[in-house]
C-alpha cells in the first residue's frame, strides 16, 4: 500500500477528512475555485469533506459525484420550471402514443379514428389513433398515466379509480360514494418536501396534549432509538415525527402521518422496553386496540396507512407475549385494511377514496413506498416466525420500491448514536430478495407433499441461494466473524438486525432437519456460535436484554430449541454450556416481555418431531384464541344493533 493510500485510509477510520497537503503548501495568491459538497452528501444532507471521493462515499461504496458550479445563484423561477416539465412529459407522451402506433400495425386496413390530446398550457395538440389509446389505458396499471381530459373519448373509468377496496371503477354494488373532508387537503397538514419540512414543537401550557405527554415522548424516543428500522420500518420516523409534533390539533384527524391509534400503538412496544413503564405499556396497548377496532369495522371509515402502522404495531406487540393468535390476527387486520385502501397499488396511477381530492407530492410518495415495502417486509417476517404461508406478494404490488430518504431536523432525540451512517433502502431492497427466497421454498420444503428425502433436497438448494444471497450484499451489509466480534457493529440496533433476521431464517428452515441432515446440523452449530457472540455483546455493552427486540428474543427461543435437539442428539458437554447460556438469556427478557411459561421453561418451538411438520402449518395443532374474535362480534352487535344476535364461536375464525 502507497503513501497515499494509507494516509487516506487512515483518515476515514479516524471519522476525519484528509489533509490536502498540496493546498496548505501551496503559497500561489491566486483565486482557487471553491470545493462544494458532492452530490450524494447534498442528497442525503450530510456534511462532505470536499475529498475526491469523499469519505461518505467511499464507506457506502457509492460514485462520488463532484459539483464544480455553484446553481444555488442560478436559480430558474419557478415558472419556467414548470413550463420545461409540461414540455417533457408532453414529448414523453408523443413518443409513448408513436411507439404504440407502430407496435398496433397489423394490416387490417382499418382506419384509425383521430383523436385529439391538447396540453392545456402551450396549446399544443398530439393526435392518436384509438387503438393507441386503448394501449396506453392498458399499461396505464403498472406504468406512467397521460392526460386526455379535453377528449370526448377519455378514460373516464379510471379516473373513479379504487373505491372502498374494489378493483371495479365504480366500487361493488352496495358501494356508496361519501363527501371527502376537504380539511384534508389542507397544504399545510401535507410534506411538500421532506428536505425542507420543519418540526415545530408547540408549548402546551395544559400538558394533556399527546405531544407534551413525557411518558409518551420517552416511550416513542425508546421505539425509535432501539427498534428502528429492523422489523418497524413501516413506521416512517420522519413522516411520523412530523405528523405527532406539528398535527395535534383535533386528535391528529386530519393528519395523514400519524393519529392517535398509532401514537398508542408505538408506545405501547415503546414503553416496555423500560420495566418501570411497564404498567404504562399496557395502558396504551389497550387504548390503541379499542380505537382500532372501532375504526376498522365502521362502514364510513376512510382506511388510512395509519391504521394498517398501528395494526402491525400491536401484532409485534403480541408476538413479545408469545400471543400467537392474536399476532396473527392483527397482521391479517393490517394487511385488509392496506388492501382496502389500494395500498400496494402506485399513487400516481390510481386514485382512491383517501387521495381524491389531494394530490401527493413527491416526498409523500416516497414515503408511501417505503411504508407499504416496511409491511411487506413485516408481513413475511411474522408469516416466518408463526409457520405460515405470507399474504403480501411482489406479483401484485404496483408500487415503486422504496428510496433513501433524508432524516428531518428536530429527530435527534429519537436517533441510536451510531458511528455508521443509517442506510434504510439498501437493506430493505436486500431483505426483500430474502423473503422471496424463503416464500418459494416454504411451499417446496414444508407444504408440498414429498419425502423427506426430497425435502433435503430442496433444503439444500435453499441453503446454497441463501448463501449466494450473502455473498452477493453490498460491502456496507456484509459480516463475517471478525466483524461480530466488535462490540460497535454488533451491537447497533440500526445494522445488527439485518443479521439477526438472516441467523432467524436458518435456523427456522434447518432445525427441524438436523436428525436427517448433517448439513444442517453444522450450519446450525455455526449460528449459535454466532448468536452467542452477538448476544454476549449486547449484554456487555448494555448491561441486561432490557433494550433487546422481537430480532434477539426470536433468535434466543430459536437457539434454546435447537441446542436442546443438539443436547439430545449428541449430548455433548458444548451443546449443554450453549442450551445454559440461551435459557439464561431468555429468563433476562421476561423483564421486558411476558412470555408464557411454557416457553421459558421447554422453549421447543417444535410441534411434532417429524420434519414434515414445521411449526403451526398442520392446521389439527392449532390452539385457538377467540377472545378478539368475541371483541369483534361484540363490536358488530353494537354498531348495528343487533344486540340479540348469536354468535357461533365454531365460526367466528
Amino acid at each position: 500500500m502507497d503513501g497515499a493510500s494509507h494516509e487516506k485510509e487512515c483518515s476515514l477510520n479516524s471519522g476525519t477528512a484528509p489533509i490536502n497537503e498540496q493546498r496548505l503548501a501551496s503559497n500561489d495568491s491566486t483565486p482557487r475555485r471553491k470545493r462544494l459538497a458532492c452530490t450524494n452528501c447534498r442528497r442525503r444532507r450530510k456534511k462532505c469533506d470536499l475529498e475526491h471521493p469523499c469519505g461518505n462515499c467511499v464507506r457506502l461504496n457509492l460514485e462520488c459525484i463532484m459539483n464544480v458550479e455553484d446553481m444555488r445563484k442560478k436559480r430558474h423561477a419557478a415558472s419556467y420550471v414548470e413550463t420545461l416539465e409540461s414540455h417533457v412529459a408532453l414529448l414523453e407522451a408523443k413518443v409513448k402514443l408513436l411507439s404504440d402506433r407502430l407496435s398496433l400495425v397489423d394490416g387490417s386496413g382499418v382506419e384509425d379514428v383521430d383523436l385529439e390530446l391538447r396540453h392545456p398550457q402551450d396549446g399544443l395538440n398530439l393526435k392518436a389513433s384509438s387503438r393507441d389509446l386503448d394501449s396506453a389505458r392498458a399499461g396505464s396499471l403498472v406504468g406512467s398515466t397521460y392526460s386526455a381530459s379535453n377528449s370526448n373519448h377519455d378514460d373516464g373509468l379510471r379516473k373513479k379509480g379504487f373505491v372502498k377496496g374494489s378493483i371495479y371503477p365504480e366500487g361493488p354494488a352496495s358501494y356508496k360514494p361519501k363527501k371527502v373532508d376537504q380539511t384534508m387537503s389542507n397544504p399545510k397538514q401535507r410534506i411538500a418536501d421532506l428536505k425542507t419540512a420543519v418540526i415545530v414543537r408547540k408549548s402546551h401550557e395544559d400538558g394533556e396534549a399527546l405531544n407534551a405527554n413525557e411518558d409518551i415522548l420517552r416511550s416513542l424516543s425508546n421505539f425509535y432509538i432501539w427498534l428502528y428500522p429492523g422489523h418497524f420500518v413501516f413506521v416512517h420516523r420522519e413522516s411520523f415525527l412530523y405528523g405527532f409534533f406539528n398535527h395535534s390539533e383535533d386528535n391528529y384527524e386530519n393528519s395523514q402521518y400519524c393519529s392517535e391509534e398509532l401514537i398508542h400503538a408505538v408506545a405501547a412496544v415503546g414503553a416496555r422496553l423500560v420495566p418501570e413503564m411497564r404498567a404504562l405499556s399496557d395502558s396504551y396497548y389497550h387504548k390503541a386496540k379499542e380505537k382500532l377496532l372501532q375504526v376498522v369495522f365502521d362502514e364510513q371509515s376512510i382506511a388510512k396507512i395509519t391504521t394498517v402502522q398501528a395494526l402491525l404495531c400491536l401484532a409485534f406487540y403480541e408476538l413479545g407475549d408469545g400471543n400467537n393468535q392474536m399476532a396473527w390476527y392483527f397482521s391479517g387486520l393490517a394487511i385488509r385494511v392496506g388492501y382496502d385502501m389500494g395500498f400496494q397499488l402506485d399513487p400516481r396511477v390510481w386514485v382512491t377514496d383517501e387521495s381524491s381530492s389531494n394530490k401527493l407530492s413527491q416526498s409523500e410518495l416516497e414515503i408511501r413506498s417505503r411504508i407499504y415495502w416496511g409491511c411487506y417486509i413485516a408481513d413475511h417476517f411474522i408469516c416466518l416466525l408463526l409457520g405460515r404461508s405470507s399474504t403480501l406478494s411482489v406479483s401484485n404490488s404496483t408500487i415503486p420500491e422504496s428510496d433513501e430518504l433524508p432524516e428531518m431536523n428536530g429527530t435527534e432525540e429519537f436517533r441510536f448514536l451510531s458511528q455508521h451512517i443509517l442506510q434504510v433502502s439498501l437493506p430493505l431492497k436486500n431483505l426483500l430478495i430474502l423473503s422471496r427466497i424463503v416464500q418459494v421454498f416454504t411451499a417446496k420444503i414444508f407444504i408440498e407433499p414429498s419425502s423427506t428425502a426430497q425435502r433435503i433436497e430442496h433444503l439444500t438448494k435453499f441453503n446454497l441461494r441463501v448463501y449466494k444471497w450473502r455473498q452477493s450484499l453490498p460491502e456496507f451489509l456484509k459480516w463475517s466473524k471478525s466483524v461480530i466480534e466488535n462490540l460497535d457493529r454488533s451491537t447497533d440496533p440500526t445494522i445488527s438486525y439485518f443479521w439477526y433476521h438472516y441467523y432467524i431464517v436458518l435456523l427456522t428452515f434447518n432445525k427441524p432437519f438436523m436428525e436427517d441432515c448433517r448439513e444442517s446440523e453444522t450450519l446450525v452449530l455455526e449460528v449459535l456460535s454466532e448468536l452467542k457472540t452477538m448476544l454476549s455483546n449486547f449484554e456487555t455493552r448494555f448491561g441486561s436484554f432490557g433494550k433487546g427486540g422481537i430480532y434477539q428474543l426470536y433468535s434466543c427461543l430459536l437457539s434454546v430449541a435447537c441446542s436442546q435437539k443438539l443436547s439430545n442428539m449428541n449430548a455433548g458437554s458444548e451443546s449443554a454450556r450453549d442450551l445454559d447460556f440461551f435459557k439464561n438469556v431468555l429468563q433476562k427478557f421476561s423483564s421486558s416481555y411476558d412470555l408464557p411459561r411454557r416457553l421459558l421453561d421447554e422453549p421447543d418451538l417444535e410441534m411434532d418431531k417429524d420434519p414434515m411438520f414445521f411449526n403451526q402449518l398442520n392446521s389439527l395443532t392449532y390452539t385457538y384464541d377467540f377472545s378478539l374474535s368475541d371483541e369483534i362480534d361484540d363490536l358488530i352487535k353494537h354498531v348495528f344493533g343487533f344486540e340479540n344476535w348469536t354468535f357461533n364461536s365454531s365460526h367466528s375464525v
